[in-house]
């Protein structure tokens, strides 16, 4: 049996092997792996919820029904993600503009019907070749746009392990107006939660700079404006819910600036949530790999950031 369930630390609806909630289905275990691939295989085939003998981490959930298979819970998970959008888009008001945009249509439409036909000698139909012309024409750009699409996501799957940020991530001139980016220390992460915190005229510049950056689909747009808002370095001080020595980024002001910057690309809160939550954990594999390990717990220095950090924001994240 498979279970769909809602992350509640992430909003992410998932399968989950009802073998790996709890009784009272208010938890369920959750495989550590960093591969989505990997994860897939471990819940697909339903395997022991620990790694070497040692238990994964129970994440608190939200259930919402039983499959009895793989495929139904996959379907069904997918209809749980649309109800929750068309929630989302009601709560926000969504709902109205896309009723006056169908009102508008449907104007037009009866507008175009109440007018009086062409008189004959004016409504000349084209040829039969004419037609076939137009019509190969037609499917000619189509074959173009495809392939210039199949070519464009090659490039930038070739292109994901560079750290140099995509074309798209270049605003216009006049975006960086007063805002410095990307931000390089958690003070200034702390000066910047400050003034948005106090200046609304200034979350509305940070959302309008961040939404210009554009991408192709939710991944490129989440990557684009997390790599001009945060160096490298910075961003791996922060994971999701502040778990070990990080910081909280789901609790940052910043975050739902993100948010805003990133719905005006399309990108649902859910959608959102989650590739941020993806991108901080590459970021950590990644200077994982390039940088030597050290131990022995923090540095005087970053030991004064992160009190410099709580004292300004008064949040305390341990």
């Amino acid at each position: 049996m498979y279970a769909i369930v809602t992350l509640q630390d992430s909003d992410e609806v998932v399968v989950a092997p009802t073998n790996w909630l709890s009784l009272d289905k208010k938890q369920c275990y959750w495989p550590p792996f960093r591969s989505p691939d990997k994860c897939m295989e471990a819940v697909q085939y339903r395997i022991k919820p620990e790694t070497g003998g040692k238990p994964w981490e129970k994440l608190n959930i939200s259930f919402h029904r039983e499959h009895g298979t793989f495929e139904k819970a996959k379907e069904g998970q997918k209809e749980t993600k649309e109800q929750k959008e068309r929630s989302y888009l009601l709560a926000t008001g969504f709902s109205g503009m896309l009723k006056k945009q169908r009102l508008e249509c449907t104007q037009e439409m009866l507008k175009q019907q109440l007018l009086p036909e062409p008189s004959a000698s004016t409504s000349r139909m084209p040829a039969d070749a004419d037609k076939h012309e137009l019509l190969q024409m037609l499917r000619d750009i189509k074959s173009t746009v495809q392939e210039n699409s199949a070519m464009l996501k090659k490039l930038l799957k070739d292109n994901k392990g560079s750290e140099v940020p995509s074309s798209t991530s270049i605003p216009p001139k006049d975006v960086n107006t007063n805002i410095k980016l990307p931000l390089k220390t958690i003070k200034e992460v702390a000066r910047t939660e400050r003034q948005l915190e106090k200046n609304a005229t200034t979350r509305e510049k940070y959302v309008r700079c961040l939404s210009r950056l554009g991408g192709f689909g939710q991944k490129d747009v989440i990557k684009n404006i997390m790599q001009h808002l945060l160096t490298d370095d910075l961003a791996s001080k922060f994971n999701w819910q502040g778990r070990g020595n990080k910081k909280p980024f789901s609790k940052l002001i910043l975050t739902d600036v993100i948010r805003d910057a990133a719905l005006k690309q399309s990108v649902m809160r859910i959608d959102c949530d989650a590739e941020l939550k993806n991108y901080l954990w590459s970021i950590t594999d990644r200077i994982g790999r390039n940088k030597p390990r050290v131990c022995g717990g923090l540095t005087s220095d970053a030991m004064l950031l992160d009190s410099s950090f709580q004292s300004v924001t008064g949040m305390s994240f341990d």
